[in-house]
């Protein structure tokens, strides 16, 4: 598991409750830092297309 760090540095998290509002969480896989954002915000900051 150690080297998903290196080769995917972010884990998108999708909660029911989240999503019912259009929210996930991204955890930088590194750091163990949270944010909780809407859909289109999280693709932006991890450089995705909607």
């Amino acid at each position: 598991m150690r080297l998903l760090r290196y080769f995917l540095p972010w884990q998108v998290i999708v909660r029911p409750r989240g999503a019912a509002v259009g929210e996930v969480e991204i955890k930088n896989r590194k750091s163990g830092g949270r944010l909780t954002l809407p859909v289109a915000q999280a693709l932006a900051k991890l450089g995705a297309k909607a």
